[in-house]
């Protein structure tokens, strides 16, 4: 099976929007920062995965 790459791309875009609109690492705790706007969605989205901990974080660990 192979993903359209323009349906992941738009995937990781709102998935970065996601997280910068509304995690509260970043906009209450400050215990992230956004992304630096050249940063690729897929970095910026891994890295938000991997380091958000508020409740907005979709991933288990």
């Amino acid at each position: 099976m192979q993903i359209d790459p323009i349906k992941e791309q738009e995937r990781l875009r709102l998935n970065r929007e996601y997280f910068e609109e509304g995690c509260a690492c970043i906009l209450k705790n400050k215990t992230l920062q956004p992304c630096p706007t050249n940063m690729p969605d897929l970095k910026a989205v891994e890295f938000y995965e991997k380091h958000c901990s508020c409740s907005r974080n979709y991933v288990t660990s």
